[in-house]
């Protein structure tokens, strides 16, 4: 039992503004891939920042945010995989 919990306590915290989810997911893909995704997921933002100025509605808000957080996660791992070989 002691050891599950030291295990458990010393994990590192994740302090980074985008979930631990969207890192993996954003981890697995060819850095080519990440490219296509950066312009896809500027696209979306503006769509769903549009989308929110139109109608104020909270909706469009959380898909702004989540589009936001995924766009900043692909953009962090282009930027370690292409400047910190």
């Amino acid at each position: 039992m002691g050891y599950l919990m030291n295990f458990s306590r010393n994990k590192a915290k994740w302090d980074k503004p985008f979930s631990e989810k969207v890192a993996r997911r954003v981890a697995r893909l060819s850095t080519s891939e990440l490219e296509g995704y950066i312009d896809q997921s500027v696209y979306d933002v503006g769509r769903m920042f549009s989308a929110y100025q139109k109608s104020r509605r909270d909706e469009y808000l959380d898909e702004l945010r989540l589009g936001a957080e995924v766009l900043h996660a692909i953009v962090e791992e282009l930027y370690k995989r292409t400047t910190h070989r």
